[in-house]
């Protein structure tokens, strides 16, 4: 090779290029050097030694990678430093934003830690000259570089990029294509926010469509909200920057009520989780939102054949930014015929004696959300911000129908919606404390109205009037959380870290039920306080092992009790390419939902809070074993969980629909003020295997992620007490991702198959509330998507074009059953309601930034 006054940066890209090796180097200071002649070598590694020759740097090959390191002689300076302290930042190459949770690797020792929530890291090590260190972050190239010590003291910035480019100071590897990440602890996921937005979609972009992608979470067609090992959603505590969401969902669940054009960063915990977290039986999903370009105005957004949507960020100042957010369906002022064949989705199949009859439902709907941002950043070490989100659904819905000689004429309205704020302030100190304060204030409402009128048809033999029969419910439920959160993190070595804080939390909750105008079933209110601390210790002192043990103490004013919930977590590194990972844990829940099987309209449950009394507090223990292997751009993940639950809660009532049920056992029925209702409480339990195969390459991306699972509930009015299956139970679910990228396009593939959901067929209840039930499941459930997006540019304008094909096949698949028994005067029958999936769908958008 030769070179002519060249930089010795320029040189060694040359050599990186031609003879397609990694190396990591110091750009800036190698920018100084120049290179002339022509070197002739046997082998890469004699070409560096001539290159480098009296530049005053030298090599070393670490793991496959040439590191270029500056020769500085063993000075007693540097050989009397008791230890090297490391203080520095994460940061996008593009927008500035910190990024959280980003992997550090020290391959010399083998020991890893993660920057905090503000994208921060701080560590001491024993004195060092050079300091081997691997940056990684999902959707951003990997940097491989090594610090160079001089002092006791080092402050660093990584600023990480999306694009193959080299970077200010080292260069970085190629990278792979990744969409979701699975690390050593166990049960914990992080999820590429951006990636995502390729995958084949209903119409929206959606954070949780993705999440169920993952094994141990269900994919319903028919619902976004995420059903962890055979848990229900409100054992899943979402938090969106510090402030707790209610409501994850929007349109009957088809979509996420969160915006993903806001999130920056998602953290999946399917269990096992550590002391850091509290308030849930399941799982974690810890959502932080973008804080916006610190160093130009963006503005960007999308349609599709749903909705609309607009984000703004603006650097106020150096040091103040503003994002803001909305979005908005319009199918209230102009319905696309993917918004019909959603609406035609809640269009039933009716039974009655096994004669299919059609009942017709004419949907009206709407949502939108907001969001807003405004983070101050004084400095690197420092960060306040304001968040802000509110959502609001509104569906009105009239159904008819012909039932075996019955016309049911049945209005719906309903209105549910999320809002929530919080504010937040982060510092890493001078030292190795980083400190978390968030103060939240968040709520959830859900009204619903129905009108159900019934008038048997005349016969020919007779001779009055048909007879009409109305039957109107009213339920309305809200909750209010008002939390403050206090973390800290103290590093008191490379290999040794404590996690320590407090929580106070305040729920108020009320919800009534009524039947007609005089008639009532439930109207309960409720508030409570929750007083938490919790402290843990990640220790990495045993080569190849990581141990992290603590626990949460929880004074909770109803019972006037300390409960405590001990954590347990560790992995182990048998090889390089090979790990085992452990946890176990006592959780509690201090509120949930209330399932209602005999409820009728998409919001059945309702949220409660627990009084000790009627409503227990909830309990969980969880065993998680399993194992992780990474070989190039393979990897496989397995996990075995069991996992029991006590205090869930069903609603048993008798429905107004059956005056004559049992006649005479219900003298005080029919015209009184309470109406008969009971809260029953039960156990579960929930056990199974995940198991998560990769295959990564620079543009592409692969997954198989499948689930063995079963999950089972007991109530002692339902079924004499014996196991009858969880609402979400589902045997096997296996999930297979494809994405790729071709130059400007991306290419992706979906293919879902899945048994089916239980469903109650039939049911039977005494006087005394004790209930029969008869199951049955729901058909398997398989669909194949397909999706393909174009990105071009027009002068400075970014637009991405893109189509998605739902269920490619056709495949005739059902979402949901749901009954109701009629019981008056001469009449009985029972209707039920098929909901189908949809068939094949077309879907297209256009994305813009500028």
């Amino acid at each position: 090779m030769q070179f002519n006054q060249s930089s010795l940066s320029d040189a060694l890209l040359l050599v990186s290029q031609t003879y397609k090796v990694d190396l990591a180097f110091d750009q800036q200071g190698l920018d100084k050097v120049n290179v002339s002649g022509s070197f002739s070598f046997h082998s890469v590694e004699e070409l560096l030694t001539k290159l480098l020759a009296g530049s005053g740097y030298t090599f070393e090959k670490r793991y496959g990678n040439f590191l270029i390191i500056p020769i500085q002689p063993t000075s007693a300076k540097a050989a009397a430093l008791p230890y090297t302290h490391l203080i520095g930042t994460v940061s996008d190459r593009e927008t500035g934003e910190k990024l959280p949770y980003a992997s550090i690797y020290f391959p010399d020792d083998k020991t890893f830690l993660s920057t905090t929530e503000n994208g921060s890291f701080n560590f001491r090590k024993p004195a060092s000259q050079r300091i081997h260190v691997i940056l990684t972050y999902i959707g951003y190239r990997s940097i491989d570089s090594v610090l160079v010590i001089n002092d006791t003291i080092r402050h660093c910035s990584f600023r990480m990029t999306r694009r193959p480019q080299v970077l200010n100071t080292v260069d970085v590897k190629k990278s792979k294509l990744k969409m979701i990440d699975s690390n050593n602890e166990a049960g914990h996921v992080t999820v590429n926010p951006v990636g995502f937005t390729n995958l084949p979609n209903f119409g929206e972009n959606d954070v949780f469509r993705t999440i169920q992608l993952l094994p141990g979470i269900a994919y319903s067609e028919g619902s976004s909200k995420l059903n962890i090992r055979g848990s229900s959603d409100d054992q899943n505590l979402v938090l969106f920057d510090g402030f707790t969401l209610y409501n994850t969902d929007h349109f009957f669940g088809t979509f996420s009520s969160i915006n993903p054009n806001v999130v920056k960063d998602i953290q999946v915990f399917k269990g096992g989780f550590d002391s850091r977290y509290g308030e849930r039986l399941s799982g974690i999903i810890d959502i932080a939102g973008k804080s916006g370009n610190k160093n130009n105005a963006v503005y960007y957004g999308g349609i599709n054949l749903v909705s609309g949507n607009l984000t703004a960020e603006v650097p106020v100042s150096k040091k103040l930014t503003l994002l803001a957010a909305g979005r908005r369906s319009y199918s209230d002022i102009y319905s696309t015929f993917l918004m019909d064949k959603l609406f035609k989705q809640q269009e039933g199949q009716a039974q009655l004696n096994g004669d299919p009859n059609k009942t017709v439902i004419q949907p009206s709907y709407f949502f939108y959300d907001l969001n807003t941002k405004l983070t101050y950043t004084p400095n690197d070490n420092e960060k306040l911000s304001i968040s802000f989100l509110s959502g609001k659904d509104f569906l009105k819905s009239d159904n008819q129908g012909d039932l075996f000689r019955i016309n049911t004429n049945t209005k719906d309205e309903n209105q549910w919606g999320n809002d929530g704020l919080s504010l937040s302030w982060m510092k890493q100190w001078n030292g190795e404390l980083f400190t978390s304060l968030q103060i939240g204030n968040s709520g959830y409402y859900n009204k619903y109205t129905n009108n159900t009128q019934v008038r048997p048809h005349k016969t020919g033999n007779q001779q009055n009037a048909d007879t009409l029969v109305v039957f109107e419910t009213f339920e309305h439920n809200q909750l209010r959380d008002r939390s403050l959160n206090l973390r800290n993190n103290w590093t008191a070595s490379q290999k040794t870290s404590a996690d320590f804080g407090l929580q106070l939390k305040n729920n108020w909750y009320s919800y009534y039920k009524n039947a007609e105008n005089d008639q009532f079933y439930n109207n309960s209110e409720n508030a409570s306080w929750l007083y938490a601390m919790f402290g843990q210790v990640n220790n990495q002192s045993i080569r190849n092992l990581n141990i992290k043990f603590g626990g949460r103490f929880d004074y909770y004013n109803h019972t006037n009790k300390i409960y405590v919930e001990p954590r347990l977590s560790g992995s182990y590194r048998l090889s390089d390419a090979f790990s085992l990972k452990m946890a176990t844990g006592r959780y509690y829940q201090f509120l949930s939902k209330v399932s209602s099987s005999q409820g009728y309209g998409y919001n059945r449950d309702f949220w409660v809070i627990s009084d000790g009394k009627e409503h227990p507090v909830l309990s969980s223990t969880h065993f998680i074993l399993g194992s992780i292997y990474h070989s190039g751009n393979f990897s496989a993940d397995i996990e075995g969980y069991y996992k029991t639950i006590d205090g869930i809660q069903t609603y048993l009532f008798i429905a107004q629909y059956q005056k004559n049920a049992a006649p005479g056992k219900f003298p005080e029925r029919i015209n009184s003020i309470s109406l008969p209702n009971m809260f029953v409480s039960g156990t579960g339990v929930a056990y199974g295997l995940d198991v998560l195969l990769k295959y990564e390459r620079n543009q592409y991306s692969g997954w198989i992620s499948y689930s063995l699972s079963k999950a089972e509930q007991q109530f002692s009015k339902i079924n004499n007490n014996r196991e009858i299956p969880a609402p979400y139970d589902q045997r096997h679910d296996l999930k297979w991702a494809n994405m790729v990228t071709l130059n400007r396009w991306n290419l992706s593939g979906l293919f879902v198959i899945s048994s089916g959901q239980p469903y109650i067929s039939s049911y039977s209840m005494d006087e005394n509330f004790n209930t029969t039930r008869v199951y049955g499941h729901l058909p398997t459930y398989s669909r194949l998507d397909l999706s393909a997006n174009y990105n071009l540019m027009i002068g400075r304008a970014k637009f991405k074009i893109g189509l998605s094909l739902i269920n490619v096949f056709d495949t005739q698949n059902y979402n949901d059953i749901y009954t109701r028994e009629f019981n008056f005067d001469s009449t009985s029958f029972t209707e039920t309601t098929y909901v189908k999936s949809l068939g094949f769908t077309p879907n297209f958008f256009l994305n813009f930034q500028f």
